[in-house]
């Protein structure tokens, strides 16, 4: 995030903006003054806010696309003489991530908390503090563009150097331990934190996809989810019903499932459901739903974080009695695979790349 913090000298209080370059190197420039003390740490502090959330929110939440429309709005507000207008009623409404930390934040700062301390400036502050906003913006929109390409921004001064990384460890972080929430701490838990931008992102990449999978196979009443152990494992444990395969099981014992050719449309034609039609078919069968391992490629037990490739590609894996079937292993931005591989239930939520 970039930070914002107060400056008292000659009766004045300058806020300051400090963000990290490259090597954490800081790098600050005055956007404003004023002469009541209290005033200038009330917009240091809601500047703040706004940029720890819309960092963390770039990276992790589908909330981002509609808040950054929101803050542009806001901007536009600024730089007019009117007052900025606050807004009632829910901001994400359709999101999946409308109700994390950061979703909620951003919902109360940009539709009341800013707007509410935006219109005590003057006309000189609220153009200062449209022009650090625009900045800001523009550097996540660079980092949108550049990072998933892997490269670092050339620049050492650059804003972008922030990008994916931990600013929320002790507020959200470290502490959540669930998706989104909890996910800069994933990373930091599975990854480290000696890593610029662009491999960051690779992580967060791979972080992203169990979240997205997870999400979305819960449309397909699905259980299971994203887990993570530290130094052990990282990975989506997800279990489809045996009836989206067209598999019914005889939970009595007494005889074998019964297979169908009812196969939902959510899973046909898929790799999965061949896999797992032909798995329920073989003498071996254990009467139970189809049970995913979906992991990146890394050997957790055996690489320390500095080993582990951010850049991995992810594997998914049917579990069976006799051991597991190889479904695919895809690149974590590659969707079209997952589905191909899983069933078209894979695009009932967004991934973000």
């Amino acid at each position: 995030m970039t930070l914002y913090s107060c400056l008292p000298s000659q009766g004045k209080t300058a806020v300051i903006a400090t963000w990290p370059g490259e090597y954490a190197e800081s790098h600050s420039q005055k956007i404003t003054t004023f002469t009541d003390s209290t005033q200038a740490s009330r917009i240091a502090d809601s500047l703040t806010r706004i940029s720890e959330s819309m960092w963390d929110a770039a990276a992790w939440l589908d909330v981002y696309d509609k808040a950054e429309a929101h803050l542009q709005s806001l901007i536009r507000a600024l730089r007019e003489t009117t007052d900025v207008p606050t807004i009632s009623g829910p901001m994400f409404e359709g999101c999946r991530h409308y109700e994390s930390w950061t979703g909620s934040d951003l919902a109360e700062g940009l539709s009341f908390g800013f707007p509410t301390v935006a219109n005590t400036l003057t006309r000189a502050q609220r153009l200062s503090i449209a022009d650090e906003l625009e900045i800001d913006a523009r550097a996540r929109q660079e980092s949108l563009q550049l990072l998933p390409t892997g490269h670092d921004p050339v620049d050492t001064d650059s804003r972008v150097w922030q990008a994916a990384d931990i600013t929320r460890a002790t507020k959200m972080g470290l502490n959540g331990n669930y998706l989104p929430d909890g996910s800069a701490g994933w990373l930091v838990r599975v990854f480290g934190v000696d890593h610029g931008p662009a491999e960051r992102w690779g992580a967060r990449t791979l972080i992203h996809r169990l979240e997205q999978l997870e999400a979305a196979s819960k449309t397909v009443n699905a259980r299971g989810g994203a887990e993570l152990e530290t130094g052990l494992s990282l990975m989506a444990h997800l279990v489809l019903p045996a009836s989206l395969f067209g598999v019914h099981l005889d939970h009595s014992g007494e005889d074998g499932p019964k297979i169908s050719e009812e196969v939902h449309a959510d899973v046909d034609k898929s790799i999965l459901a061949a896999e797992y039609r032909k798995y329920a078919a073989s003498k071996e069968f254990m009467r139970g739903d189809a049970v995913l391992y979906i992991s990146p490629d890394i050997n957790m037990r055996n690489t320390g974080q500095w080993e582990r490739n951010v850049f991995s590609k992810v594997d998914i894996e049917l579990s069976t009695r006799s051991g597991a079937i190889s479904l695919a292993t895809l690149e974590a931005t590659d969707t079209d695979g997952f589905a191909t591989a899983l069933g078209s239930w894979v695009l009932n939520a967004e991934f973000r790349n």
